[in-house]
């Protein structure tokens, strides 16, 4: 399974998600503390806001800021799960090839 994405820089940039809990696993993120930061090329951190859905069954990563200054190349990105009695893990690693946009306003 690849977690490697394209985005055009200058673009939005947000995604949504699901909670699809194993056996064991809490049965929703109600209560957890999800944090999740994009890191660029070049090292540059921007931080996402996350929105977790009433029912605590899915949420939203969303960059508010402009992504016109991203650096080109290939970035890091992950989400952070602290959990009800703060255990805390963390997403694999996803990858966001950021990429040229030549069309402009």
């Amino acid at each position: 399974m690849a977690n490697t994405v394209t985005f055009s820089r200058g673009d939005s940039f947000a995604c949504s998600w699901t909670w699809n809990p194993a056996a064991g696993e809490l049965a929703n993120l109600i209560g957890t503390t999800i944090t999740s930061t994009l890191r660029d090329n070049c090292g540059a951190e921007y931080d996402m806001t996350v929105t977790l859905a009433g029912n605590g069954l899915s949420f939203t990563t969303t960059f508010v800021g402009d992504t016109s200054n991203w650096h080109l190349g290939l970035a890091s990105w992950d989400i952070r799960f602290q959990f009800p009695g703060n255990p805390v893990t963390h997403s694999n690693l996803f990858r966001v090839q950021v990429q040229e946009t030549i069309t402009q306003a």
